[in-house]
């Protein structure tokens, strides 16, 4: 099929796991029903953003990519497409964990202007979607998600002790420091473990828990997460981390590795509590968690195939496209 429509991307990292995630994914897909996907920075100097603006303005459609634009620079945009979209996978109205998880007025606003400018909005999970109702719209709930590849996954590796994982950023290392004593209580309890941590920076753990460092990249990513036998998802209950996506429990579920998690948010839906991992409430459940699986590595191995499987049904590239193909269509229209 001929492209008919392009789709101007704005967003704040082209080459960003967002872009990647939520655009990128489903290119092919969108290329096949007409749907050209162009993706533009939105950078600090007004002359480079004149030039997205007129690849905007050129394409006639625009996509606000989880980015809170000016309010006045919301205006220039409005005024410059036939359609305008939004799509976004945090809690954009509040300030991130570190720094307090508050609201904000200035967030505030701009959230608003960009939901009452946008001729559709869809967000990654159900908690946005009612930030999106609060403030005026109604959403398409779209999560994030992963290619699953077809047949197994890749086998627990051999390595003894057993290799605990958990991916994240800079950024997201507190949540797993703030878990230190949580994990050595599971050294306490008679467990010696490995700590795998993919990342771009690194936590300092107590001598009983050996830490291997993975540098994260995206070309390596899936063989880092086979290396480990069970995955890690901490996270505090705050409003910003309501809004987290959960990509990272979806990646080492889609590998086919349990995950033990916090009961927050959406991952409270991706994880099938004794079923794909668990979900832990609070430190004692856990090390309960984490020790029941390092325990018993045959319901370790059933849960990880499971996961593997519940992935490619819910939370899989495969299955969403249809989905996400026919919401930009309907958005496009």
């Amino acid at each position: 099929m001929s492209t008919a429509r392009t789709l101007v991307v704005i967003t704040s990292d082209p080459e960003g796991p967002v872009v990647r995630r939520r655009v990128r994914a489903f290119e092919p897909h969108l290329a096949r029903a007409g749907i050209a996907i162009e993706v533009a920075p939105w950078p600090k100097v007004w002359p480079l953003r004149k030039e997205t603006l007129a690849k905007a303005e050129k394409a006639g459609n625009a996509l606000v990519l989880s980015r809170l634009l000016r309010v006045a620079d919301v205006a220039r945009v409005r005024e410059r497409v036939r359609r305008l979209l939004f799509d976004f996978d945090d809690a954009l109205p509040f300030r991130d964990t570190a720094r307090g998880a508050g609201a904000s007025a200035t967030r505030e606003d701009r959230f608003r202007a960009i939901i009452e400018a946008s001729d559709a909005v869809s967000a990654g999970n159900a908690y946005l979607v009612l930030l999106a109702k609060l403030a005026g719209a109604t959403a398409t709930l779209l999560p994030t998600v992963v290619d699953v590849s077809d047949g197994p996954a890749a086998p627990e590796p051999p390595d003894s002790p057993a290799v605990l994982g958990w991916i994240g950023s800079r950024a997201t290392l507190p949540y797993l420091e703030a878990k230190t004593l949580t994990l050595a209580a599971v050294v306490a309890m008679g467990k010696t473990y490995r700590l795998r941590v993919i990342a771009d920076a690194f936590p300092s753990m107590p001598p009983g828990i050996p830490v291997d460092e993975v540098r994260w990249d995206e070309r390596t990513e899936e063989a880092a997460i086979d290396g480990i036998h069970v995955g890690l998802a901490p996270l505090p209950d705050d409003p910003w981390t309501r809004g987290k996506c959960g990509l990272k429990v979806v990646q080492m579920l889609a590998r086919g590795r349990p995950v033990v998690a916090s009961a927050v948010g959406v991952q409270c839906e991706q994880i099938r509590h004794g079923v794909t991992g668990y979900l832990a409430k609070d430190d004692p459940e856990f090390v309960e968690a984490i020790l029941a699986l390092l325990r018993d590595p045959a319901k370790r191995r059933r849960m990880g195939a499971a996961a593997r499987e519940d992935a490619r049904a819910r939370w899989s590239v495969a299955a969403w496209a249809p989905k996400v193909v026919a919401y930009l269509e309907r958005a496009l229209a």
